[in-house]
């Protein structure tokens, strides 16, 4: 099929939407955030599959853009909730800056996802391009459609140009929500094993124990019973975060989301030597000021290198949670890869979840519940493309 890229005004956003008359992604200039991920019409509910920001969001530089972030809290959430939508990039911080890296203007979560990227577009999709000036990081995103599946591949790379090592977090701030994940119609599905819970509650709403490990996807909660972590917006009013450690017998790991109303699933599929961790976030109707108003609803599995956002000193201090360092460390001139695809399919309604997914020299195979055949997606050279994932020189 023919690969199309097109500029186009998103909500009021410069991006690019490529198609391969299978799928489409959107990708915006303004944080370079992943905004939409759908099915082409003829084959599934073409729906957008990320969660969209319900408030106005505008790209950095628009003059919009700072008024909005005084009004969702000003520094340093409110330049990262200014632009959030869909899939962000966190890098190369993940929760908050330190003192001295507010005060030169880094934003919750790192500058990459408040500055202005370049995107070009490729034959295949298109690049796009950022460069973090008090980090001293250059950051790089290939992106490029499967010519025979709903299937994107992104490769991503990072190269630390300071005379001075360099702790970073690189995490992918993976945002669902409905019509995708919704109450009675839905369920989410990881490669995970040992887990913990938020040291620091949830702003009074909190519905999960304090710092209490667990197995997933069983969380501990504050009136003693086990929540099903894989059941989204099970009580309105509350929210939770938790850091899971991906099965370390794993190469390949996943994160596949289900809505067997209406038939399709969604799954990212990434290394475990590029991404250890899953943070796991729920906002359900709990925070009441700007700009979520008591009325959003968001579940994030953020995979990355980095266990919760807590930020650089709080997770130096924790050391390896479970054996298992939470950040990566770059010498000057190091370059760092990763690579992760994203996969769209149609599913039987009557499947209820999601057990394992398998990429091969050229398929995908997504198992769902027992008994049941699987189902394959033919893509050339996906082994290939996913073994040539984290390396530095």
């Amino acid at each position: 099929m023919t690969i199309r890229v097109n500029a186009e005004q998103w909500k009021n956003r410069s991006a690019l939407r490529l198609t391969n008359g299978m799928m489409d992604a959107v990708l915006l200039q303004g944080g370079g955030h992943i905004a939409e991920l759908r099915l082409a019409e003829a084959h599934g509910p073409a729906i957008n599959l990320l969660w969209c920001a319900p408030w106005p969001t505008a790209d950095p530089g628009n003059p919009g853009f700072n008024s909005l972030a005084e009004r969702y809290g000003a520094d340093p959430a409110g330049p990262f909730l200014a632009g959030y939508t869909g899939h962000a990039l966190c890098l190369d911080i993940f929760g908050p800056p330190s003192r001295e890296e507010g005060a030169r203007g880094v934003s919750l979560h790192g500058e990459a996802a408040a500055l202005a990227w370049h995107l070009e577009p490729t034959a295949r999709g298109c690049e796009g391009r950022v460069e973090l000036p008090v980090a001293q990081i250059d950051f790089q995103r290939r992106v490029s459609l499967a010519e025979e599946a709903a299937v994107l591949f992104v490769e991503e790379r990072v190269e630390h140009h300071g005379d001075s090592p360099r702790e970073i977090h690189w995490v992918q701030h993976l945002s669902l929500g409905p019509p995708l994940i919704a109450p009675g119609v839905s369920s989410i599905h990881a490669c995970l094993e040992r887990a913990v819970t938020w040291p620091l509650g949830y702003e009074g709403h909190e519905l999960l124990r304090d710092d209490a490990v667990f197995e997933w996807p069983y969380a501990p909660t504050l009136d003693g019973s086990a929540l099903d972590l894989r059941v989204p917006f099970q009580r309105k009013g509350f929210g939770f975060v938790a850091a899971a450690q991906v099965d370390c017998s794993r190469e390949f790991a996943y994160v596949a989301a289900i809505n067997f109303e209406l038939g399709v699933v969604l799954i990212y599929c990434f290394r475990r030597q590029d991404f250890p961790w899953v943070a796991i976030w729920e906002e359900n109707c709990a925070r009441p000021g700007a700009p979520w108003d008591g009325t959003a609803q968001v579940r994030g599995m953020e995979f990355g290198t980095t266990p919760m956002p807590l930020g650089r000193e709080a997770i130096r201090a924790m050391g390896d949670l479970f054996d298992t360092p939470g950040a990566r460390t770059m010498q000057p001139g190091d370059v760092l890869e990763a690579r992760y695809l994203v996969w769209i399919t149609t599913v039987p309604r009557d499947w209820r979840e999601i057990t394992d997914v398998v990429p091969g020299c050229e398929t995908l195979t997504l198992f769902g519940p027992r008994g049941r055949e699987p189902i394959v997606a033919a893509t050339k050279g996906l082994n290939d493309f996913l073994l040539k994932g984290s390396r530095a020189r």
